[in-house]
């Protein structure tokens, strides 16, 4: 479905324009990347130095240009500007490049680039935090439900549409309005309510054995001044700890709301207009099951991966994280996409692994960010 009806525009033109529009997301994105992790707002205050604080000017906050111009380094203290930021940027603008070259201006093109946007700031944090948020991750998941619902019921099922009926046929009941609106409602409003009781069960399952590590609010192993108290100490950790479990709940009631949107918006388009336009409506209904049961594909398999490396290590070999960043991959991509991002994912994986422990001293112990192999396969797999 074109987003637009003009037929004089050369295609060119929409190359361009989607790179250019990749670059200002790229911006953003660099400030998810930055401020996520740290738990501060992605809106306020305005964009500022990491090192001194000072704000930057509007010539100065240019994707790329000013970076360059700019030398790499702060315009008010000199410090140095990490590579990460035109980076991002660059690579933001090549892939929504990419995309509208495989599908020309449509709506499939928002939808993949909006996809895009999610993964490339977990690809970033996973690989400086060894952490893929929450506050990413939960809405991303009713995204990319409601995501392959809407493109299936316009008629372009492809890189998510699940043919159900033929692989699970008792899982999607016949269409009738009601049950649509009902069953597709439920969907969409226990998809994020479903991951918090996995979170919860990790919990039962697994926390008494973890050998947690306290860590700071910039990710890193936290340190402690000898001739700090043991009073101050156990503040300052109830303190970090409470800090977190809030931005937790944050998170858990932001995407439930989203959640409940979703599921409201489509009850009240099935009881409206699907009279109207059945055929389309059954479609989306069965794209709705499809993602959900892409869903269940792609991180069901990692789960018990995780939980199998468990009782035969006795170590965590891969965080939740990675179960919920494949819950989206195969909501998106659907179930054959989650087998080539697993695929792409562990061969990446392998190699990057292998990498790292030859140039570590922990050897095999060393720890890998594996949503990083993830992210980046599901992109490629979405741009094939």
């Amino acid at each position: 479905m074109p987003l637009v009806t003009e037929p004089n525009l050369p295609f060119a033109f929409y190359i361009i324009a989607a790179s250019i529009f990749g670059l200002v997301i790229g911006s953003f994105l660099n400030v998810v990347i930055h401020r996520v992790p740290l738990g501060e707002s992605i809106v306020f205050p305005c964009s500022h130095c990491a090192a001194c604080g000072a704000s930057l000017r509007a010539y100065d906050n240019i994707p790329v240009l000013s970076f360059l111009l700019l030398r790499g380094r702060c315009r008010n203290c000199g410090q140095r500007i990490s590579w990460r930021y035109p980076l991002v940027e660059l690579l933001t603008a090549i892939i929504f490049a990419l995309i509208v070259f495989k599908t020309g201006p449509t709506w499939e093109a928002l939808l993949e680039m909006v996809f895009a946007s999610l993964m490339i700031p977990l690809i970033f944090i996973d690989a400086i935090h060894h952490l893929l948020p929450n506050v990413i991750t939960y809405p991303a998941i009713v995204f990319a439900m409601a995501a392959t619902t809407a493109r299936a019921g316009w008629g372009e099922p492809q890189g998510g549409a699940l043919e159900v009926s033929v692989i699970l046929p008792a899982l999607v009941p016949i269409f009738t309005t009601w049950k649509a609106a009902l069953l597709g409602g439920l969907l969409l409003t226990l998809a994020v309510p479903a991951f918090w009781l996995l979170d919860r069960l990790d919990l039962i399952l697994y926390n008494k054995y973890f050998d947690w590590q306290e860590v700071n609010e910039e990710g890193e192993a936290a340190t402690h001044n000898p001739e700090d108290s043991a009073n101050e100490i156990e503040a300052v950790d109830e303190a970090a700890e409470a800090a977190a479990e809030e931005r937790y709940r944050r998170s858990i009631r932001a995407s439930v709301l989203f959640g409940l949107l979703a599921a409201v918006t489509w009850t009240g388009l099935c009881l409206t207009v699907s009279a109207k336009y059945p055929q389309a409506f059954g479609q989306a209904y069965s794209g709705l099951w499809g993602a959900f049961a892409g869903a269940l594909v792609g991180s069901v398999p990692i789960w018990w991966l995780r939980a199998i490396y468990f009782v035969v290590r006795g170590v965590e070999g891969m965080g939740l994280g990675d179960v919920k960043l494949m819950a989206i991959v195969g909501a998106f991509l659907g179930w054959q996409g989650a087998f080539g991002v697993l695929l792409i994912g562990s061969i990446g994986g392998s190699v990057i692994g292998a990498i790292l422990a030859w140039r570590s001293e922990r050897g095999m112990k060393t720890a890998m960010p594996f949503g990083v192999c993830l992210g980046a396969a599901a992109v490629i797999v979405m741009l094939t």
